[in-house]
């Protein structure tokens, strides 16, 4: 899972996405954009007879949000609503759908992704993983209605068969954007980033290419740049021997500083050992070897 204060993540999360309430949302009209010109006509409208007011009181100008109403919002707005089985999501975003796909597979090179999505994998795959996740949750809510033979059991069918068909079109995506990052275009990501430091005068086509890159491709290509600087260097300097680490150097001073107080002070104890020891003269005449 991606940090919680990830920028690339945060941004990729601002994708707007078009959802379906399962149910009535109440005060949540200001969601959909018709519904205020609704109210506002509805306000601007001439006062009359009973009718009129019986119609405001069956809640047709309340601010509620009404089932099946297609309304836009951030990824990061309904993750959980997702999970909980608040909404649908009726269709993907056009550079996600069958269309793009086919697209990217014919000839992945020369769609400008960046156009679409400065994050156009991060979003993918956020989305793709949001899909599979919301599907899971609704099929083990649904076996478990299934085991307890709720009466609801046609609207949570028709709820679980939808979530299947966002998770099968989440796979599909899911491959899609593993082929297109994996495949030609990473090749030919590569290959500018190898021939960026030629000196054939090639800066403006590296340019022209590096603005229609993703952020995630652009920061590749950044590395892959780095990388090819890192190997012309070395070929420039050759490999020459490698200097001793500074870290290296004060270890070694302190073994030796180390092994050298061991035998100043081995030497210095010997001495002690030998003047400590004196010859005791018995009163026979005999020497006998003492030390107090």
């Amino acid at each position: 899972m991606p940090s919680y204060y990830d920028i690339d993540t945060i941004l990729a999360e601002e994708e707007l996405l078009v959802v379906k309430p399962s149910f009535d949302f109440s005060l949540l009209a200001h969601l959909d954009p018709d519904s205020s010109h609704q109210l506002r006509r509805s306000r601007k409208r001439p006062r009359g007879g009973d009718d009129e007011a019986d119609n405001d009181d069956d809640g047709s100008n309340s601010d509620g949000l009404p089932e099946g109403t297609k309304i836009k919002m951030p990824l990061w707005a309904v993750e959980r609503w997702a999970l909980l089985g608040f909404i649908r999501f009726p269709s993907l975003p056009r550079h996600y759908g069958r269309k793009m796909k086919e697209r990217l597979e014919a000839d992945p090179i020369s769609v400008d992704l960046r156009a679409k999505n400065e994050h156009y994998f991060q979003t993918g795959m956020l989305l793709v993983n949001l899909l599979l996740r919301a599907s899971y949750v609704a099929l083990r809510h649904s076996s478990a209605s299934n085991s307890r033979r709720s009466r609801q059991s046609a609207a949570q069918n028709a709820h679980t068969l939808a979530m299947e068909q966002s998770a099968e079109q989440a796979r599909m995506l899911q491959r899609c954007l593993l082929s297109t990052m994996m495949g030609r275009r990473l090749c030919r990501n590569f290959d500018w980033a190898l021939s960026s430091l030629d000196s054939n005068g090639m800066e403006d086509d590296v340019s022209s290419h590096v603005n229609r890159l993703t952020e995630l491709e652009r920061s590749m290509f950044v590395r892959g740049v780095e990388a090819s600087g890192a190997v012309s260097r070395w070929r420039e300097f050759g490999c020459s021997r490698m200097g001793v680490s500074g870290v290296v150097l004060k270890m070694q001073q302190r073994q030796q500083q180390h092994s050298a107080h061991i035998m100043t002070s081995g030497a210095a104890g010997g001495e002690d050992e030998r003047k400590s020891k004196k010859r005791v003269v018995s009163p026979v005449g005999g020497e006998i070897g003492k030390a107090f």
